[in-house]
């Protein structure tokens, strides 16, 4: 007679671990495939945001046969363009006699007090769009999508250098209305928006010795009192007054190391540097509403003409 009993065959040891080290290898192949899969994906809805900022500054020029202008008393194009995305309700609260400055207490700054519109978030950028870096008390918002102003070094327009490095020579301008008509370079050549969502590395003197650079990089993206403001006197360019926030001009390559504080080493710098937290580049919106990833190999004097709206220069972009 047959017994009822049967042996159960169970793992060893032996197999048991070589079932979990090939899971742990599988997981270890997987595991950049997902990254990467989602940064695709983050990256996909930066290039999205700038595409909409783009479409509404053509939609402003549209409407008002000029682009807004860079910074204008108290505030800069990105509260302009806010009824041209969406935010038409937002932009009616302002009272446009007041400043857009976190360093004061009005219903502006009330109103923006830590508020985060998304269409100035890139999703990959590490940094809190309402940091306070030391001027931003009321944590209004830092956008990570700056105007391009032009370039520095170049004997086009004019450069001058007061907290940073201020041009007349791009797409916007302090003070003054730009048409997409003179961006004679062609607005599928020239560089209207470029991303800033990342901390940029400080090389120069003190790196490293001050609470500022404690992590041996600089705060970015650019703003002195966060991102909305204009200067409160335009004609006081030798004073803090003249430290702007929305735009910048190119003076180094995409997610350059900055080795000089007083160009591009602190927030309140009017000419910080153009950089991101994707692999490899930057977004940047050109003047026809299409974007383009911008590899930081690209050459420096190739990336100013693309800042540049009269250059007649040709452009490429790699």
């Amino acid at each position: 007679m047959r017994s009822g009993r049967y042996l159960k065959r169970a793992f060893t040891l032996v197999e048991l671990l070589v079932v979990i080290a090939i899971i742990g290898v599988l997981i270890a192949l997987l595991l950049p495939a997902v990254q990467q899969a989602r940064e695709a994906a983050r990256r996909m809805q930066c290039t999205n945001n700038i595409k909409q900022l783009g479409l509404a500054l053509q939609l402003y020029n549209d409407s008002y046969k000029a682009l807004p202008m860079g910074v204008l008393q108290n505030h800069n194009w990105r509260v302009s363009v806010l009824p041209y995305i969406e935010q038409k309700n937002l932009y009616e609260r302002f009272d446009f006699s007041q400043s857009f400055g976190s360093d004061a207490n009005n219903v502006n700054t009330q109103i923006l007090s830590n508020l985060a519109i998304d269409a100035f978030i890139c999703p990959s950028s590490p940094l809190d769009p309402n940091m306070n870096p030391g001027w931003n008390g009321r944590h209004l918002q830092y956008h990570h999508y700056m105007g391009v102003s032009g370039a520095v070094g170049t004997n086009i327009g004019k450069c001058q250098k007061y907290y940073g490095w201020n041009c007349d020579n791009g797409p916007f301008a302090m003070n003054r209305k730009v048409k997409l008509a003179d961006l004679t370079d062609g607005t599928s050549n020239t560089m209207i928006l470029g991303e800033q969502s990342n901390k940029v590395k400080y090389t120069g003197p003190g790196a490293g010795s001050s609470w500022e650079f404690a992590d041996g990089k600089t705060m970015g993206p650019g703003g002195y009192h966060a991102g909305w403001h204009g200067p409160n006197n335009l004609s006081q360019t030798g004073s803090q007054s003249g430290i702007m926030s929305g735009i910048v001009p190119v003076q180094y390559g995409p997610n350059a190391t900055c080795p000089d504080q007083w160009d591009c080493g602190y927030v309140y710098i009017n000419s910080t540097i153009l950089a991101s937290a994707h692999p490899g580049g930057i977004n940047v919106g050109l003047a026809d509403g299409s974007v383009r990833f911008i590899a930081e190999t690209i050459d420096l004097n190739n990336f100013k003409r693309m800042a540049l709206r009269a250059d007649g220069q040709i452009v490429t972009f790699d």
